[in-house]
C-alpha cells in the first residue's frame, strides 16, 4: 500500500508539473507571437499596450492546454469545508499585506547583494513593466484576470488533486511552484509566503472565491495604490508625500499586526492527517523526483537566470 501511494503521488505531481511546464512554455510563445503581431499591425505602439497584450496573451491558449493535462489527474477535493467570516478574512488580509512587505524587502536585499557582487545595476523588470501601463490596464491584467486564473491553476487544480498525499506538502508545493512561476527573486519570497497563505485558506474553506478575493486585494495594494500615489505626487507633491508615508505606515503596522495575529491564532493552524499521505521522509522523491516537476524546475532555473 505504501509503494502504491508513492507511485500515485509521483504520477500526480509529475502530471501537474508537466501542466505548469506546458502552460509557461506556451504562454511565452503566445506572448512573443502577440507582440510580433502588434508590432506589425500598430507599428510604434506605446509600451503600456505592449505590456497589456503581452500579459493577456499568456492565457487563451496556454490555460486550456494545461487544463487538459490537469484533467488526467484524479480529483479528490479539499478536506475541509469551513466558512470564512468577515473578521477572519480581514485578519488574513492583514497577514497577507505584512507578508508582501517582508518578502519584498528580502527580495530587494538579496538583489542588492547580487548587484554589489557582480557590479551590475538592479533592474526590476516587473516594476518597469507596471510603470509602463495605465492604471486601467493594470486593473484588468493584474487585479482581475491574473488572480482568477492563477488561483485556479496554483490552488484549486493543484490542491484538489494532491492534498490527499499530505496537506503540508501540498501547501509547500503550491507556494513553491507559484513563487518559481514569477521568474525572479524580487517577487519570489513574497509570492511564496502569499502562495502558502492562499493554499491554506483554500484547504481550510474549500472555496476558491476567498483566495481569489485575497489575491485581487493584494495585487491592487501592490500595484494600483503605488501608481495612484505616484500620479498624485506629480500634481500635489506635499499631499502625495503624506499619502506615501501613510501607506508605508499601514504596511509597517500590517507586519506587526500579522505577527500578532499569527501568534494569537497559531493553535488554530493545523493540518488534517490524510489517510493516503506520503510516508515521512519520502515526500521529496515522490514530489520532486519525477519528469514533470523536473521539467518545470529546469524551466524555472533558466527563467531566473535570464531575469
Amino acid at each position: 500500500m505504501e509503494e502504491m501511494r508513492l507511485t500515485q503521488a509521483r504520477r500526480s505531481y509529475s502530471r501537474m508539473g508537466l501542466a505548469y511546464f506546458v502552460f509557461f512554455i506556451v504562454a511565452a510563445l503566445s506572448q512573443l507571437g502577440a507582440v510580433r503581431l502588434l508590432e506589425g499591425a500598430a507599428g510604434a505602439a506605446d509600451g503600456g499596450l505592449y505590456s497589456l497584450i503581452g500579459i493577456l496573451a499568456m492565457y487563451p491558449l496556454a490555460f486550456p492546454l494545461s487544463y487538459l493535462i490537469v484533467r488526467t489527474v484524479p480529483k479528490r477535493g479539499p478536506a475541509w469545508q469551513f466558512r470564512m467570516g468577515g473578521a477572519r478574512f480581514s485578519a488574513v488580509f492583514v497577514i497577507c499585506l505584512g507578508s508582501m512587505l517582508v518578502g519584498n524587502l528580502i527580495g530587494l536585499f538579496l538583489m542588492l547583494i547580487v548587484s554589489l557582487l557582480t557590479g551590475q545595476p538592479m533592474v526590476n523588470n516587473v516594476q518597469e513593466l507596471i510603470l509602463e501601463m495605465e492604471p486601467g490596464e493594470i486593473l484588468l491584467a493584474a487585479v482581475i484576470v491574473a488572480p482568477v486564473l492563477e488561483e485556479l491553476l496554483f490552488r484549486k487544480f493543484l490542491l484538489d488533486r494532491v492534498a490527499c498525499f499530505g496537506q503540508r506538502t501540498a501547501v509547500f508545493m503550491s507556494a513553491a511552484l507559484f513563487a518559481l512561476a514569477h521568474g525572479n527573486f524580487y517577487q519570489f519570497f513574497y509570492a511564496f509566503a502569499l502562495g502558502a497563505i492562499f493554499a491554506y485558506v483554500y484547504l481550510r474553506t474549500g472555496r476558491i472565491r476567498y483566495t481569489i478575493a485575497l489575491h485581487m486585494m493584494v495585487n491592487f495594494s501592490g500595484s494600483i495604490v503605488p501608481i495612484l500615489m505616484m500620479n498624485y505626487m506629480e500634481t500635489s507633491p506635499l499631499a502625495g508625500s503624506f499619502l506615501v508615508v501613510g501607506w508605508y505606515l499601514i504596511l509597517g503596522l500590517s507586519v506587526i499586526g500579522g505577527i500578532v495575529l499569527l501568534i494569537a491564532g497559531r493553535r488554530q493552524i493545523w493540518f488534517y492527517r490524510m489517510p493516503g499521505r506520503i510516508p515521512a521522509g519520502k515526500w521529496m522523491t515522490a514530489v520532486c523526483v519525477n519528469a514533470g516537476v523536473i521539467l518545470f524546475l529546469i524551466y524555472s532555473a533558466v527563467n531566473f537566470a535570464m531575469a
